[in-house]
């Protein structure tokens, strides 16, 4: 697999974090174990100034003649990363010599010096049922004309799949639709928790807080510190007494939670108004979204968890290139390399099939729609 790294990256001990948002929160603790975090740099002020979990955290204006001195890792979402890049590329830094992704650094260093296949982030959706029905839901929710749930035993298998490759997961989440709606998600935290444990940097579940999680689910989240990403749509849905709620079950039994109140969301167009990327354009836009999540589903690991949900639906069939049939792979380190590099988005033909008509969240899609509009 080629590594567009520096030779000068081997014996990195000491690196720096560009960003202080959500992926460095959820992340931080997986670099703090296998590496000295000289300190956090952001570019918003009023993030800085702190100290986290023992580490400084810094503004980039008031420490940028220190950052040569060491590597450089971007923890933000996929559309900040390219961002970041081309500031610090401002700077004179280059990418791969200086600075990288968290993606590319799991994927390339841990692969290159240590011989482990890492992933950063993976999702499972295990139901397609939501007590919303978003117009715009970036996984088509609505549009499912039957619903589907996955069994514990179903989720656990797909694990079993990918973890005969690969070595280590990150962060990994479960989702729906609202995954709360499934009967079997504190079965599935158990056999996760007690099978892959040691295996999984943090697990997670996105709620979007319309349920109050059971003493069931709350006892076993404490078991296995599961931590809690609530979308919070109260804005525009009117549930906001069942939200807090739903967030104070969680805080009163001292579980790692976020919240996040997004106000709008990149509009894919698909499946109501496709866009049509040109030929040509269309690994560029498919690198510009950039998805630092992948999927896990059906025995198949995606590059795109929202092109498994449009074949799920019955909106848009996939294509093999699409995906890396796990259930096929032999177990040797050709497999482990064909999903780091479907993890880099290096597909045969070079991009995902529903690229071509999907908006994306890159920064090449400039439009947006308000969050949550209901059908």
């Amino acid at each position: 697999m080629e590594c567009r790294l520096t030779d000068d990256w081997e014996n990195t001990k000491n690196i720096i974090i560009y960003g202080f948002g959500k992926v460095a929160h959820d992340n931080l603790d997986f670099f703090k174990n296998n590496f000295n975090i000289v300190y956090i740099v952001d570019g918003d002020k009023s993030k800085c100034n702190i100290e986290y979990k023992g580490i400084a955290v810094k503004y980039v204006d008031d420490v940028k003649d220190e950052l040569k001195n060491y590597k450089i890792i971007i923890m933000t979402a996929n559309r900040n990363v390219e961002l970041v890049g081309k500031d610090l590329e401002k700077l004179g830094f280059i990418s791969g010599e200086n600075f990288c992704s968290m993606e590319q650094f799991l994927t390339e260093w841990f692969w290159k010096y240590k011989k482990k296949a890492c992933l950063m982030e993976v999702h499972s959706t295990i139901t397609s049922r939501c007590t919303l029905k978003c117009r715009h839901c970036n996984m088509f929710m609505p549009y499912y004309k039957e619903q589907i749930d996955y069994t514990a035993i179903d989720i656990l298998a797909d694990l079993e799949l990918l973890f005969r490759h690969v070595d280590y997961i990150v962060s990994y989440r479960l989702l729906g639709g609202e995954p709360l709606l499934n009967k079997e998600l504190a079965d599935m935290i158990e056999l996760i928790g007690q099978k892959y444990g040691d295996r999984i940097g943090n697990i997670g579940i996105i709620t979007n807080g319309t349920l109050l999680p059971s003493e069931k689910l709350i006892e076993v989240s404490k078991k296995y510190d599961i931590k809690y990403d609530f979308s919070d749509y109260t804005d525009v849905v009117n549930y906001k007494e069942r939200f807090e709620n739903a967030v104070q079950i969680v805080s009163d039994a001292n579980l790692r939670y976020s919240v996040n109140r997004s106000l709008r969301w990149c509009d894919f167009g698909f499946p109501v108004n496709n866009r049509m990327y040109d030929f040509d354009k269309v690994r560029e836009h498919m690198l510009s979204c950039g998805p630092i999540f992948h999927g896990l589903n059906d025995g198949k690991y995606y590059y795109c968890h929202v092109s498994w949900s449009a074949d799920k639906a019955k909106l848009l069939k996939t294509v093999p290139d699409d995906y890396v049939d796990l259930r096929v792979l032999n177990d040797d380190e050709n497999a482990k390399e064909m999903i780091l590099e479907h993890s880099k988005g290096n597909l045969a033909k070079g991009f995902v099939k529903l690229c071509k008509i999907c908006g994306g969240c890159g920064n090449d899609n400039t439009e947006f729609v308000k969050a949550a509009q209901q059908m």
